[in-house]
C-alpha cells in the first residue's frame, strides 16, 4: 500500500513537470524594444524599494490573456490591464533599499512585527538573465511562451523625497 502511494506521488510530480513545456519562443531585438522590455528602478527614498518592471505589449504574445510572468529566478501575476492599455506589466520587487527590522530580541514577544528572512523562488524554467517565460490560458489549458533577448531600458532612478 505504502509503496502504491509513493508511485502515484511521483508520478503526479512527474505529470506537473511535463506540462511546463514551452509552446513557442519569441526572440527580440532592438527593433522590438516599444513591445517588449524590461527596466529596472530604484527609489530615491531610504527604504523605498528596488525591482525589475517587465513590458510586454500584447501583439507579441498573439494577443493572448497573460497570467504570470518567470524572470530572473521570480515570478509573479501580471498587473491586469488598464481599460485603454495594450501593455501587460510584470513587477519584480527587489531587494535593494528596503527597510528590514533586523533587532533580534531574546524574548519572543519583542520579536512581533519582524520581517522574516527573504525565500528565494524557484521556477522551473532555466532562463537568460534577458529571457522570460509567460503563461496564458488556451482552451482551459495553461500554456507557456518563452521570451528571449528582451532588450533593457535605462534604469530609472526616482528622485529623492523634498527636504522640509
Amino acid at each position: 500500500m505504502c509503496l502504491f502511494i509513493l508511485t502515484l506521488g511521483f508520478s503526479q510530480c512527474r505529470t506537473a513537470k511535463d506540462t511546463m513545456n514551452i509552446a513557442k519562443t519569441i526572440e527580440l531585438s532592438e527593433v522590438s524594444k516599444t513591445q517588449a522590455y524590461y527596466q529596472e528602478w530604484v527609489a530615491g527614498v531610504r527604504g523605498g524599494g528596488s525591482g525589475v518592471d517587465l513590458h510586454i505589449d500584447k501583439s507579441v504574445v498573439m494577443n493572448k490573456e497573460l497570467i504570470t510572468a518567470y524572470f530572473r529566478g521570480k515570478s509573479v501575476k501580471f498587473d491586469p490591464l488598464t481599460q485603454n492599455s495594450t501593455v501587460y506589466i510584470a513587477r519584480f520587487k527587489g531587494v535593494a533599499n528596503q527597510l528590514y527590522d533586523i533587532n533580534m530580541e531574546a524574548d519572543a514577544i519583542n520579536e512581533y512585527g519582524n520581517k522574516s528572512p527573504i525565500k528565494k523562488d524557484s521556477i522551473p524554467f532555466n532562463l537568460g538573465k534577458n529571457d522570460a517565460v509567460v503563461s496564458y490560458l488556451e482552451s482551459n489549458t495553461l500554456k507557456f511562451v518563452k521570451l528571449i533577448n528582451i532588450p533593457e531600458k535605462e534604469k530609472l532612478a526616482y528622485p529623492s523625497a523634498p527636504r522640509e
